[in-house]
């Protein structure tokens, strides 16, 4: 069964996507080198998950503010976003609990999600 990829569900498709590459590279992390690496890769993912949700939030808020308070609202809402995940980052970094080759693949499952994605997008379209 093939699953259209629109724009009505590609938000859900990408955090599906995501959720399994992340279970994936968790596991597979944790089973092939330790479990240093599988914690690194499942803290990176969660991150870049709860991002990607945060931004999706503000934009649809943002879209039905006033352009002036949009701005304010977006520059504030980016600063905390960024602050707040920074010093998560910085406190899964120095408990040494976690692998910063795993944290860094975590940190890149929606990239790689939306990449793999673009790439079965142009390939089914012929391209």
């Amino acid at each position: 069964m093939m699953i259209t990829i629109n724009e009505d569900n590609l938000f859900a498709v990408i955090i599906k996507g995501s959720l399994g590459l992340l279970v994936f590279l968790t596991l597979g992390g944790w089973l092939l080198f330790s479990s240093k690496v599988g914690l690194g890769a499942f803290a990176g993912g969660c991150i870049a998950i709860a991002n990607f949700f945060w931004i999706r939030n503000v934009l649809k808020r943002i879209l039905g503010m006033q352009p002036a308070r949009a701005t304010l609202y977006s520059q504030f809402r980016y600063v905390g976003r960024l602050t707040l995940t920074g010093l998560v980052l910085y406190f899964i970094i120095v408990s040494g609990w976690f692998s910063l080759a795993g944290l860094f693949v975590g940190l890149s499952v929606i990239v790689i999600n939306i990449i793999a994605l673009s790439l079965y997008s142009a390939l089914r379209a012929g391209g």
